[in-house]
């Protein structure tokens, strides 16, 4: 088996990849780990989404059309165990990706992107990045903790995100997310960072991700697991009477959906197997080429499809992952 190696979801639109129904206020709530609340897309969902990319029509004798997978589509993501001739693994072996960096609401800048010490540890520890001295990112950061200090809680924060007020003839940085002010610093691991996740491959190209610059803020876990509990979009729904044209009684519900700009990663490795109906295993190698034909393409992932939903850009570099200079 091949070195996991990273992959990024960027949602272009709202995701919602739902847990089914809920007793909470949310009647259609995300999928989240359990223990850190973290919004997730599971490995199967994603899976499922790649796998169609790989179906064919196919005609039986009498001219009859089908949807059914071809013989790539099978080596790269297995064959069900209720199939004619049994079923198979694939060569693919994909993970549940995890929030990464999540848009708020910021009272500078219109929003900014949030991430945190354990997130960003989990991620190093599947990409392994470096700076631009070849040195591997900081994971862990002075200062940064949920104990208030002065009544205000500490948060590294982009320039582009930070107001600056004064108190007692001293200057005061502060950034305001959502409806909660923090005190704001700066400091050269958070620069490092955000040169990092910007030239993320197949990011450097979209336009809103380069907005990065100065909106990174690195928060402490806790209000981080906060936030990606509490931002997220609640849409209302209706459903409607097809007789009267009007909301039906009694029909109301909403639904979560993960916001547009939420960054999510996961790790891909390749086996290398033999697929049905050759009698050679192909190279692990090969798979992750394929699968690296799809860097920047954009995916349809999770439930709402034809009202505009679950839009997001694929992103995986096959030659190892490393973000391009």
């Amino acid at each position: 088996m091949t070195e996991p190696k990273p992959y990024f979801l960027f949602t272009r639109t709202p995701l919602h990849v739902g847990a089914g129904q809920s007793v909470g206020y949310v009647d259609l709530p995300i999928q989240r780990e359990p223990h850190t609340r973290i919004p997730i897309v599971p490995g199967s969902s994603f899976k499922g989404v790649l796998a169609d990319l790989w179906n064919e029509v196919a005609k039986d004798d009498t001219g009859k059309e089908s949807i059914r997978r071809s013989r790539d589509g099978e080596w790269l993501f297995g064959k069900g165990a209720g199939e004619s001739d049994g079923g198979a693994a694939g060569a693919l072996l994909l993970s549940e990706a995890r929030v990464l960096c999540f848009p708020v609401r910021s009272a500078k800048g219109s929003f900014a992107w949030l991430t945190c010490p354990l997130a960003l540890a989990r991620y190093a520890r599947d990409a392994k990045p470096t700076d631009d001295k070849g040195q591997a990112l900081a994971t862990k950061f002075n200062g940064l903790t949920e104990t208030p200090q002065n009544n205000r809680i500490t948060v590294l924060a982009g320039s582009e995100v930070t107001l600056t007020r004064t108190e007692n003839n001293q200057p005061v940085n502060e950034v305001v997310l959502e409806e909660y002010t923090y005190a704001a610093r700066t400091d050269t691991v958070l620069s490092a960072w955000e040169s990092h996740l910007k030239n993320l491959p197949g990011l450097v190209a979209d336009p809103v991700w380069q907005l990065l610059p100065g909106r990174l803020v690195i928060v402490p876990d806790g209000i981080f697991s906060f936030y990606v509990q509490s931002a997220c979009e609640i849409a209302q729904h209706v459903k409607i009477d097809d007789d009267t044209g009007t909301a039906a009684d009694k029909a109301l519900f909403n639904q979560e959906n993960c916001p547009s700009e939420t960054l999510f990663h996961g790790v891909v490795a390749a086996q290398r197997i033999k697929p049905p109906g050759e009698d050679k295993a192909r190279d692990a190698a090969e798979a992750l080429k394929k699968l690296g034909d799809l860097n920047a393409k954009a995916l349809q992932i999770g439930g709402d499809e034809t009202t505009g939903l679950g839009w997001c850009s694929f992103l995986f570099a096959h030659d190892g992952g490393q973000p391009q200079s």
